[in-house]
């Protein structure tokens, strides 16, 4: 008989998985599913897309949409992810060579850049130290700088960063000078930060459906000003067809196949929403942000951007810890499946989102998550101090 050597696998019981331990999403995106939203996809399998019950679903989830960006114009709906709303977006507005500001600040920034390089318009990007927020000076020295300047594109959320850009504030300012149309990837930050685009004067708001709407991926929304939709430009386009799309979608029809089982997750996600207030699930944001932020300066972690965002907390991690083990660690030993940073912030940060149906308590495990894996990291602090801060940030809201 052949004689089997066996190899001993040294095991490192420090990276054990926690008994009984369930995988929980602290991520930015993809954000917790309700059940209710899990339900109403399931229970919507069999129904068919091009039925009167479908157009009369898919007409309600555009009605609910409506407030949550503060329009009166209705949202058109997309299958696809949020930077396909992004891109339509762009070909809705802009023609080639025509000139533009692009606000890059991290990798979001970027990707309207890259997309304005695409579409060949003629760029000027204002750079910001990524965990900045821009100015409306900023902004409007950019504009200068051009002949004739189109559309300004820029963040509500830098969700790489975890930097919020005071959107009211800087649309306000902004309008007192600018006449051209204004455009917010607001992917990460509806239902977190209250978004009022007509009173604002912004142009249009992008969004997506794995973030503040807490459900799977797969669907994209753009929200556009009535002289928005009155613009025409010279693009060939197919499938990103906005005004296609918003032809049909006024009658609850959608130019292609839609993500249906996905539409009935929305609109039990946006009944639920509507049923708690809108401007009440913006406070519950605020109230999950200041509690995270207090765990994370109680642990002695200082807080990354400089204007945060109520969506997610990011703090700097001190030099000895590394971030991408801190979150390997998190994944496989608790379950916790928080956000590390990315490009120049790899290994630096970690991202705790508290975004979409996220409650008290799931911020709370995934604090006391966080405050373990850095133990084990050997990080030195007095353990349970940071989910003590957010309990009695809490218990003030």
């Amino acid at each position: 008989m052949l004689a089997i050597k066996r190899k001993q696998v040294h095991v490192d019981t420090m990276m054990l998985r926690e008994p009984f331990t369930t995988d929980r999403i602290f991520c930015p995106g993809p954000t917790p599913v309700p059940r209710a939203a899990h339900t109403a996809a399931q229970d919507a399998a069999a129904i068919y897309h091009r039925s009167d019950e479908f157009y009369r679903d898919f007409l309600r989830c555009a009605e609910l949409l409506g407030p949550v960006f503060g329009t009166k114009q209705q949202p058109v709906i997309l299958t696809c992810s949020g930077t396909g709303a992004m891109e339509a977006t762009l070909i809705k507005l802009t023609n080639p060579g025509d000139e533009i500001v692009c606000v890059v600040g991290g990798k979001f920034g970027e990707r309207w850049e890259q997309l304005a390089r695409a579409y060949q318009c003629n760029i000027e990007v204002v750079n910001l130290a990524w965990g900045d927020a821009p100015t409306s000076e900023q902004i409007l020295a950019a504009v200068k700088r051009q002949r004739q300047n189109k559309a300004v594109f820029l963040q509500a959320n830098e969700t790489s960063t975890g930097a919020y850009y005071a959107v009211e504030r800087l649309a306000r300012e902004l309008r007192q000078i600018y006449s051209g149309f204004l455009i917010f990837d607001a992917i990460s930050s509806l239902g977190a930060h209250t978004m009022q685009m007509d009173t604002w004067g912004i142009d249009a708001v992008v969004a997506g459906s794995q973030k503040g709407f807490g459900i799977p991926a797969g669907l994209a929304f753009v929200a556009m000003s009535e002289r928005g939709w009155a613009h025409q430009t010279i693009r060939p386009r197919f499938y990103f067809d906005l005004d296609k799309e918003r032809k049909g979608q006024i009658e609850g029809r959608t130019a292609w196949t839609p993500a249906s089982t996905l539409i009935y997750s929305l609109k039990a996600a946006l009944e639920q929403m509507h049923a708690i207030g809108i401007e009440r699930v913006v406070e519950h944001h605020r109230h999950l942000a200041d509690a995270a932020r207090a765990a994370v300066v109680a642990m002695g972690l200082p807080i990354f951007p400089r204007q945060p965002s109520n969506a997610l907390t990011t703090p700097r991690l001190p030099d000895h810890i590394d971030g991408s083990k801190l979150v390997k660690r998190l994944r496989s030993r608790f379950g916790a499946f928080l956000a590390g940073g990315q490009d120049q912030l790899k290994g630096k940060i970690v991202r705790i989102a508290h975004l979409g149906f996220v409650s008290r308590f799931d911020l709370l495990d995934a604090l006391a998550a966080l405050e373990f894996g850095l133990a084990e990291e050997g990080y030195q602090h007095d353990l349970g101090v940071g989910v003590q801060a957010a309990m009695q940030s809490l218990a003030k809201a």
